[in-house]
């Protein structure tokens, strides 16, 4: 009596654990997709809320602008030009989706790489203080 079945129970579990592998591979995948899927989706929804934000704060800005005494014409000056900054961000963040936005976030970290690590140290030193306190 001859037993042949050695060789092929080996490759059996094997194809076994491929499949399994498989399985689960695809498994993973299918849940990070969904999970970018919601990410982008909430990214979406706050979109216009984030760029209306962002609307306010510049026409608030303006409003200060024009507030401040005669005599600070420089501080007017200087504070008009962030308000024009800040609502070029609204009309930015309101114009464009997450995938552009990403896209011009990976351009602008290949094109400066040294100011894009700076600003990220000191937007979560920022955040942990800010943390910290609360």
């Amino acid at each position: 009596m001859t037993h042949d079945s050695g060789p092929h129970l080996g490759e059996d579990i094997g194809d076994s654990v491929e499949s399994a592998i498989d399985d689960v591979t695809g498994s993973i995948r299918e849940k990070g997709n969904a999970l970018g899927r919601k990410a982008a989706a909430r990214l979406e929804d706050s979109r216009a809320a984030a760029a209306d934000g962002l609307k306010g704060a510049a026409r608030g800005l303006h409003k200060r602008a024009d507030d401040l005494a005669a005599g600070a014409e420089k501080v007017t000056a200087v504070t008009h030009r962030m308000a024009d900054k800040v609502e070029s961000a609204s009309r930015y963040v309101r114009d464009n989706d997450s995938r552009d936005m990403l896209s011009d976030v990976e351009a602008m970290v290949r094109r400066h790489p040294t100011r894009s690590l700076l600003a990220v140290l000191v937007i979560g030193f920022l955040a942990g203080k800010a943390l910290r306190d609360a």
